[in-house]
Formats: C-alpha cells, structure tokens, sequence
C-alpha cells in the first residue's frame, strides 16, 4: 500500500499523490526508533506562511469541491478536521464538525469571493438527477479498480449445503424406519 511521507496517511494501490500534501506517495515509510523519534510538526504547505480558515464545509466531499476550485485559481490551499482528530475518531463523522478550507492570509478575501460565487452558482442552478449521476459515474472511471476479493465462506457454501442435504436425508430414513 502507498504511504505518504509527510502525513503518514495511507492509500489505495493507484494512487500516485497525496491529496492533503500533494506529494509523490511511497510504498513504505521508514522505520522511526522511539529514541529519535522527534514530536511531530505540522507542515505547511509551499506558499502559505500565515494560515487562515476561510470556509467550512460541510463534509469531505464538499471540502474537496471547494480545494479544487481554489487551486485552479492558483490559490494554495488545505483542508483540515474542524475539531480534533480525537473527536473525529469516536464520533466517526466529519459531518457533525465540518471539514476547514484554509489558505494563507494574503489570499483570504479572493478565496472567500471565489467561494461565494460558487455557492451563489449552485444555489442559482442545483444541479439535475442526471448531471449527479454523469458526476458519479466520471468520478467512478478515475477510481482505480480494486482487485475481488477472495472469500473463503462462499467456497464453503457447496460444502455446507452438501452437509445439510445429506442429514435430511439421514433423518427422513431414520423417522420412516420407525
């Protein structure tokens, strides 16, 4: 499995990036001893100096909608859990705290228009039955396919019904016997 070097998360095989950091993936992360192990440092990424949360959103999926848009109008931008991590775990929803869209400060009131205008875009003209599944079915091809799984219990399912038919058997010879 791909791992990413600088926040540890790990990927599906196809992938080739992170989408947080946006570096190359690696197939495995080096050993740490806990000796030199240092406390963890969260990096910025290239051209953010000043990091402010200009949007949150409402999940993941509306999270990448937005980073995407803003970097294709070259504004460098993170997204981060709106509370902590912790949280987040138990809770198992990034729904209920939102996911934070975060760029640098010198970038904030062009970001915030940009995010407007495409709320204000959506709110005007939401989007048909038929355009979300064209988007579905786009997003699907880009997916990389996953490998079937083999399943050991359906191998099994001859065996067991073999097993069941021959103890009906034994007992519709034993109770007519009698």
């Amino acid at each position: 499995m791909p791992w990413c070097p600088k926040c540890k998360a790990e990927y599906r095989e196809g992938f080739t990036e992170c989408s947080t950091c946006r570096v190359p993936l690696v197939d495995t992360l080096p050993e740490e001893n806990e000796e030199n192990k240092k406390p963890e440092e969260f990096v910025l990424p290239d051209g953010m100096e000043k990091p402010i949360a200009v949007y949150t959103a409402k999940n993941r999926l509306e999270a990448e909608m937005v980073c995407d848009m803003l970097r294709e109008n070259d504004i460098v931008v993170l997204h981060r859990p709106a509370a902590f991590r912790q949280i987040q775990a138990y809770s198992g929803a990034d729904a209920r705290f939102g996911v934070e869209i975060v760029v640098d400060a010198s970038q904030t009131a062009r970001a915030r228009a940009l995010i407007d205008e495409m709320n204000h875009s959506f709110a005007e003209a939401p989007v048909d039955e038929e355009e979300l599944a064209r988007l579905a079915e786009e997003q699907a091809m880009q997916v990389p396919e996953q490998p079937m799984e083999d399943n050991a219990s359906f191998k099994l399912l001859p065996v067991v019904a073999g097993v069941i038919a021959v103890a009906l058997l034994l007992l519709y010879l034993v109770s007519n016997r009698m």
